[in-house]
């Protein structure tokens, strides 16, 4: 991510996962959702359904939830949330949610 286009590099390790759970904007997740090609414009209340509850849970279990987990929480089947987040949950939500990169992701 160059920093005439965000200004979020700081924010970012090589593989654009935040370093900081804690400096996690909204606008920080704008940007990660554009330059990700996960929206065009801005995230859909859909998006920070999940993206919230992504967040919360982490905040919870210092980890990420399964889909399976996000689908519960949010009344979205897996199908919906492969939509919303078509590169994945964790390269999706996980990211835009400004949650560390798991061990063992490739």
């Amino acid at each position: 991510m160059e920093t005439s286009q965000s200004g979020f590099d700081h924010l970012l390790n090589d593989e654009q996962y935040m370093h900081d759970f804690k400096k996690w904007t909204r606008d920080v997740a704008e940007e990660l959702a554009r330059q990700n090609y996960i929206v065009e414009e801005k995230l859909t209340s859909e998006h920070w359904k999940v993206i919230e509850f992504v967040r919360s849970f982490y905040k919870e279990y210092c980890r990420g939830p399964s889909v399976v987990q996000i689908g519960k929480a949010t009344g979205y089947k897996s199908k919906k949330i492969c939509e919303l987040f078509p590169c994945g949950t964790v390269r999706g939500a996980y990211r835009l949610a400004g949650l560390p990169r798991p061990p063992g992701c490739i």
